[in-house]
């Protein structure tokens, strides 16, 4: 999948922030996004996206990177947030 398509993709995606709804249907199952999306399985979220019940994704196109939430009951994306290159820190271990 090529960068630019990627990114439109998270852009699509991504909700401003904000959470869906529980009542509102699943935007994007994780078995769609785990076949669609080149990305990173994180070990934990970021201090500041962390939640009970949440695991994480990351995607890296260019100089942004998008962080992907789903809901680990429903496996639903329940938000993205992207981040500048001057926002984030990739470290290698």
């Amino acid at each position: 999948m090529k960068p630019a398509l990627i990114a439109a993709l998270a852009a699509g995606l991504a909700f401003g922030g904000t959470a869906l709804a529980a009542d509102e249907k699943c935007a994007l199952p994780y078995d769609v996004f785990e076949a669609s999306v080149p990305h990173t399985d994180l070990e934990e979220c970021p201090a500041k996206l962390k939640a009970e019940g949440r695991f994480c994704r990351l995607a890296v196109v260019a100089e942004v990177a998008t962080v992907f939430i789903f809901d680990e009951g429903s496996g639903c994306l329940v938000q993205s947030v992207s981040f500048e290159e001057d926002e984030f820190k990739i470290t290698l271990q």
